[in-house]
């Protein structure tokens, strides 16, 4: 009795490792000039679930590696339930967004069924100090999910999410053309001055 029960167990677990959820942040360029801003997309592709399942909530943070900069215009997705209070839009503070809450349910339509599925944008204005600026991801806001996705049958199906789950590509903050060429210039006079 006991060795059928730990059999069943050990299928469940089998399953459920089948199934995965990647998050990932792209840019729309590699570089930014000082002052200059680039846009961010966070996407979210999942598998190893029923036909015709999606991704029903979202709860994360975006944690800058460095203040190079800030954010803004942290756009809402259009399959959010603004009515019921998940707009989306979380909270920029300094380079960091705070509080994405995301949701789409089953019974209170529009839900996209997209694979992958945009969970949000952001515009990054970069700051006057060179570096390169990467994200990690956090789900220690502390609301009720942190991803979970929804099947034909309508239960919500929690998604293992951590560190690993979550890929971003870097921005590159760099000072522009001209002003490498005015530093260029300044340091030609400097010399001729010495001699």
């Amino acid at each position: 009795m006991k060795s059928i029960a730990l059999m069943a167990v050990a299928g469940l677990a089998t399953v459920a490792s089948a199934q995965s959820l990647d998050i990932t942040l792209s840019w729309d360029a590699t570089s930014v000039d000082f002052g200059g801003t680039a846009t961010g997309t966070v996407m979210a592709s999942f598998s190893g679930f029923d036909d015709g399942s999606y991704l029903s909530s979202v709860n994360f943070d975006l944690i800058a590696s460095e203040a190079l900069g800030t954010v803004g215009n942290v756009g809402a997705v259009a399959w959010n339930n603004a009515g019921l209070g998940f707009d989306g839009q979380g909270t920029a503070s300094g380079a960091d967004i705070i509080g994405i809450e995301a949701s789409q349910f089953s019974l209170i339509p529009p839900f996209s069924t997209d694979n992958p599925v945009m969970v949000m944008s952001f515009e990054f204005t970069a700051g006057d100090a060179e570096g390169v600026l990467s994200y990690s991801s956090s789900t220690a806001a502390g609301a009720p999910f942190s991803f979970s996705v929804t099947g034909p049958n309508f239960s919500d199906q929690p998604v293992g999410f951590d560190d690993s789950s979550f890929s971003g590509d870097s921005l590159r903050i760099v000072p522009a053309p001209s002003a490498m060429a005015l530093l260029g210039l300044g340091g030609l006079v400097a010399g001729r001055r010495r001699r």
